[in-house]
């Protein structure tokens, strides 16, 4: 209720006031209305000239003395009810005094009229006595002592002011209605404002609330995308371990092999050594031709001069695969790199065959057609992943095929450079990817595997990795041949770059 009222009266106080400001150019045009009339020398209803100079004196006079009160209130006072009563008497003063200046003019008369309702505006009905009774008043005196300058005649009947005032009366009764029925109705905005002030505060609420269980939700959001992030770089380092691990063996064999003909190349030389030693400590005092030749056919020279550069070249040719084989294991496996960096993607791949050769050594034969590729911006370790993933999954498919017969299949792996992206693909001979589940083989745990030998989430996390790096992977597949196409951006991912 305070509220309603509260704003019920801003409302009418505004009004007030631009009434107010209407008036005050309103009284001041009728003074600057009254000098010009009065300048036109009018005429009374008997012809007879009146003195130009007493009207114009008249008009500027009494215009000054009817304009002064109302003038300063509305100026100091604004919206103030004793403002309002003074603007309607200095209103209806104005009206007598353009009946007087016309001597009496009806047409003058309905200046009367058209005040009450300017008036009207303030939506004070108290203001229409206060005008009704200045007019009464006014037209009784001046009918009384001087009837021509209201009526037009000299000797109109005494009732006369009578009836103009019940004319006003009447006009006083319909404005009277208009301005209450404006105030009801003004009531009625207050109302409506109180209820679009409330619905707007419930609406504020509302928002400020929903806003809040935003932020909340933004927040729980953002855990569990640090959460799903943090689970996702667990899983892929677990798959990436569960990778290495279940090549170890494997590793461990391509190893093995090297080290044993390097073992058994250094025990020929050893023993090699160790006859030439004799056979040498045995000459060493001017031998004989014979003696010579003895010592020669014993330790089997001949024999030694032939084996001994082999085995030389055996041992270092271990060595050497030994030494690829843990700088590729050392390469694939090092630990991920925080930041993008460029990386020879042909290096990664001969690394990353080489670590997978226990895998497809005994069905399949590789084929590589590494085309020139520029350093490509990715995270080198997560890269290593998905050949491997690929690659492992080529072998497990080829596998399929062939087993139980002396077939091999063939796994090729074709680098090339479309535009700025980088263009990998590998294939492979194996029984193909049905129509039916290719629509699947990137779900997480998905697979087609025996037990033991596939978890499911090697394609799952290659085409994470590949969409983390804003590349694409395709795939086409028919029986007999399967193809994955990666697709990297050379310049690297933006989001990861920035």
């Amino acid at each position: 209720m305070r509220d309603r009222k509260r704003i019920f009266e801003s409302n009418l106080d505004a009004i007030y006031r631009r009434t107010d400001q209407m008036f005050f150019w309103l009284l001041l045009a009728q003074w600057v209305f009254a000098v010009g009339l009065a300048l036109d020398e009018p005429y009374g209803w008997d012809g007879e000239s009146r003195h130009l100079h007493i009207h114009v004196k008249l008009a500027i006079v009494f215009g000054a003395v009817i304009n002064a009160a109302p003038l300063v209130l509305i100026h100091h006072r604004p919206g103030w009810w004793v403002t309002r009563h003074v603007v309607a008497i200095a209103q209806m003063l104005w009206s007598a005094m353009l009946i007087m200046l016309t001597y009496g003019r009806v047409e003058t008369h309905f200046h009367i009229f058209g005040s009450l309702a300017f008036l009207a505006f303030y939506r004070d009905w108290k203001l229409l006595p206060t005008a009704t009774l200045v007019v009464a008043a006014d037209h009784l005196a001046r009918g009384a002592l001087w009837p021509d300058s209201v009526y037009g005649i000299a000797n109109p009947e005494w009732w006369r002011f009578l009836e103009h005032a019940s004319w006003m009366a009447f006009e006083d009764l319909v404005l009277a209605f208009g301005c209450r029925r404006a105030i009801a109705e003004m009531w009625i905005v207050a109302d409506r404002e109180v209820a679009l002030a409330a619905l707007n505060r419930d609406i504020e609420d509302r928002v400020e609330q929903r806003t809040q269980e935003l932020l909340v939700a933004n927040q729980s959001l953002e855990r569990e995308m640090q959460s799903r992030l943090q689970a996702e770089a667990e899983l892929r380092q677990a798959q990436k371990l569960e990778s290495v691990g279940r090549l170890a063996a494997g590793v461990a064999h391509e190893i093995n092999t090297p080290v044993q003909f390097v073992n058994d190349s250094i025990h020929f030389l050893r023993d090699a050594t160790s006859e030439l030693i004799s056979a040498v400590d045995k000459l060493a005092t001017r031998p004989t031709a014979d003696e010579v030749a003895s010592e020669c056919e014993r330790i089997d020279l001949g024999y030694l001069r032939g084996r001994i550069p082999q085995a030389f070249d055996r041992s270092l040719d271990g060595l050497q695969r030994v030494a690829t084989i843990v700088r590729s294991m050392k390469q694939f496996a090092h630990p991920d790199a925080a930041e993008v960096c460029a990386v020879d993607l042909n290096s990664a791949i001969e690394s990353t065959l080489t670590i997978a050769r226990s895998e497809y050594k005994y069905v399949a034969d590789v084929v590589t057609d590494l085309g020139e590729l520029p350093p490509v911006s990715c995270l080198p370790g997560e890269i290593n992943q998905v050949f491997l993933n690929i690659i492992v999954n080529a072998a497990h498919a080829i596998d399929e095929v062939v087993a139980g017969t002396e077939q091999r299949g063939t796994i090729t792996v074709v680098t090339r450079t479309d535009g700025a992206t980088a263009v990998i693909e590998i294939s492979d001979t194996g029984a193909g990817i049905p129509d039916a589940i290719k629509s699947r083989i990137y779900d997480p745990f998905f697979t087609t595997k025996e037990v033991g030998k596939g978890t499911g989430q090697g394609l799952a996390i290659t085409r994470s990795v590949i969409e983390k790096h804003q590349g694409s992977i395709d795939v086409t597949s028919t029986p007999g041949r399967t193809t994955f196409t990666l697709r990297l951006p050379i310049a690297g991912p933006q989001r990861l770059a920035a």
